[in-house]
């Protein structure tokens, strides 16, 4: 048995859906009963410090349904996906079988600003990097439903019920951890891109490759830096994730409410 296995067994859990939350999202949990706390620490996984993550997975029970929540770990913490793939592997070993995901985006599309909420229906990876390289067995996978349209429609469907805005868009994920140059977002707007951040592209790759479904909503924290006339700060970023975790919280909560597997 290996490390993961044994944490698997000693955890004694089996989960429906997970989320995750990007920086400042944490008031986006709902209300969950029989709640069990892990750090990350206990499950020998190593990670940055990086504010506005809580690193520990949050068990609990919402509508009979048993639920994980849990912050991302990113690319720039520790230069490789180690860490990362790690945790997926633990993730989906607890029978996951759907992810929430938030980010905290900068907006590319002009039309976007600071607290809009972006459906992401596809993504484009510019870290150069995939966490799939040199894994045994190799995976040549299949990307197109990576978003599934099923999890999509459904979304769209509940969050025009609750009243909340949802826009949709491509995202693009970089490494970080400097903020885009006004010339990156030119070229990012000119590709086809709408929102932009240091993570979540990488997290899709991995959560597909192992039979995850996905719906990714990007919260959109700054202005594109080509706009923004005052520089972009983390504490902006958290600042914006913060007022717009009610209605992720909202849609969430609809969407496990409505999910069937």
């Amino acid at each position: 048995m290996n490390r993961v296995d044994k944490i698997i067994k000693k955890l004694n859990e089996k989960v429906d859906i997970a989320i995750v939350l990007g920086s400042g999202f944490g008031e986006a949990l709902q209300e969950l009963t029989d709640k069990k706390e892990i750090p990350y620490e206990k499950l020998g996984i190593k990670f940055g410090d990086v504010s506005g993550h809580n690193r520990k997975l949050v068990f609990g029970t919402y509508n009979s349904k048993r639920i994980l929540i849990f912050n991302r770990l990113h690319f720039y913490e520790s230069g490789n996906f180690t860490e990362i793939r790690k945790l997926y592997e633990i993730i989906s070993k607890l029978g996951v079988k759907l992810i929430l995901m938030t980010t905290a985006v900068g907006a590319v599309n002009t039309n976007f600003k600071p607290t809009d909420l972006v459906l992401i229906t596809d993504h484009i990876n510019l870290t150069g990097q995939n966490p799939l390289i040199a894994q045994t067995p190799i995976k040549f996978l299949d990307m197109k439903n990576a978003y599934d349209k099923d999890i999509i429609k459904l979304a769209l469907k509940l969050a025009n019920k609750a009243s909340i805005d949802l826009k949709t868009g491509v995202h693009c994920q970089l490494t970080g951890p400097t903020y885009e140059t006004p010339a990156e977002i030119k070229m990012l707007r000119k590709i086809g891109v709408d929102s932009v951040s240091m993570s979540s592209a990488i997290d899709v790759i991995l959560a597909h490759s192992l039979n995850i479904k996905v719906l990714l909503i990007a919260g959109v924290t700054n202005k594109a830096s080509d706009l923004a006339k005052k520089p972009i700060t983390h504490e902006e970023v958290l600042t914006n994730a913060k007022l717009m975790s009610k209605n992720i919280g909202t849609l969430f909560n609809a969407v496990i409410d409505s999910v069937k597997f």
